[in-house]
C-alpha cells in the first residue's frame, strides 16, 4: 500500500495540519464562545499546541499502523472507492489451488530413461496437470504483506516464507500482485523428500485481482530441482474463505 501513498506522504500532512491546527482550534473557541459559552473556556484550556500535535500524529499512526485504513476500506461507499483508487484489503484467509506441469516433467523423465518409451510434449498428448490445496493466510499492512501457506498432510510442505509482494496497476484499472516467496519442506526419516524434491527452494508467482477482490489469479513458477531441469510451473488460484 505504501507504493500508492508513500511514509513521506503522511509526514507532509501531519506537518501541514500541526501549522494549520492554531487556526482550526482558534475557529473552534470562537464558535463555542458564541454558541456555548460554558464550553469555551475549558476547550481553550485543554486544546494547547502540544495536545493539538499529539492527536494528529496519534491520528495518522493509528491510521497507517495500526492499522486503522482498514476501517475505511470496509465503509460501503468510501471503502469501495479507495479500493479502487490505491489496492483492495486483502487480508483474511484464502484457499489455494495450484495446478502443477510435473506431469508433463515426470513424462520427459521416464523418456529420457528409457529405450522404448517416447514423449514429445509437442506432438503426442500430454497427461493433465496435477492439482494441490493449500489453506492460506494473507497479512496485508500499509508497508508490508505476508502470504503464508498453511501444512497438510498431503503435501511436503513445512513452512513457506514471503520475501516480497508488489502491488501494480495498470492504465485500464486492472490489479495485479508479484509474489516472491521461499518453502521449506518436511524432511525426516519417516518421510523422506523425493529424489526429485529440494529441503527448500525458491518461488514467484504474477497474480491477476478480480474486481470484488475474492480471487486471485495467474501463473508460478519456482527453481525446485531446477540443477535436474525438472523445476516447475503451471497456474495458481486463491479464493477467500472467509467470505
Amino acid at each position: 500500500m505504501a507504493k500508492f501513498v508513500s511514509l513521506s506522504f503522511w509526514i507532509t500532512l501531519a506537518v501541514y495540519l500541526a501549522l494549520a491546527s492554531p487556526l482550526a482550534v482558534g475557529w473552534i473557541e470562537t464558535w463555542l464562545a458564541a454558541k456555548v459559552p460554558f464550553l469555551g473556556s475549558p476547550v481553550a484550556n485543554l486544546l494547547t499546541s502540544r495536545v493539538v500535535a499529539g492527536i494528529i500524529w496519534g491520528s495518522i499512526a493509528l491510521f497507517v499502523v495500526a492499522p486503522g485504513w482498514r476501517l475505511l476500506w470496509k465503509l460501503p461507499l468510501a471503502g469501495t472507492w479507495l479500493a479502487n483508487r490505491y489496492f483492495p484489503d486483502l487480508n483474511g484467509e484464502w484457499v489455494v489451488t495450484i495446478q502443477s506441469n510435473w506431469p508433463i516433467m515426470e513424462r520427459l523423465k521416464t523418456a529420457a530413461s528409457s529405450n522404448e518409451i517416447t514423449f514429445d510434449p509437442l506432438k503426442d498428448e500430454r497427461p493433465g496437470l496435477l492439482e494441490t490445496s493449500f489453506n492460506v493466510k494473507i497479512k496485508q499492512t500499509w508497508f508490508r504483506t505476508d502470504v503464508v501457506f498453511l501444512p497438510n498432510e498431503e503435501t511436503p510442505l513445512l513452512s513457506s516464507e514471503t520475501i516480497s509482494v508488489e502491488f501494480f496497476k495498470s492504465g485500464n484499472g486492472n490489479k495485479s500482485v508479484a509474489w516472491l516467496f521461499e518453502q521449506t519442506n518436511k524432511q525426516d526419516n519417516t518421510r523422506p523428500l523425493a529424489v526429485t524434491d529440494q529441503p527448500k527452494f525458491y518461488g514467484s508467482a504474477v497474480l491477476n485481482v478480480n474486481e470484488g477482490a475474492t480471487e486471485l489469479k495467474g501463473q508460478y513458477w519456482q527453481n525446485r530441482s531446477w540443477n535436474l531441469g525438472l523445476n516447475a510451473a503451471g497456474q495458481i488460484s486463491l479464493k477467500r474463505a472467509d467470505r
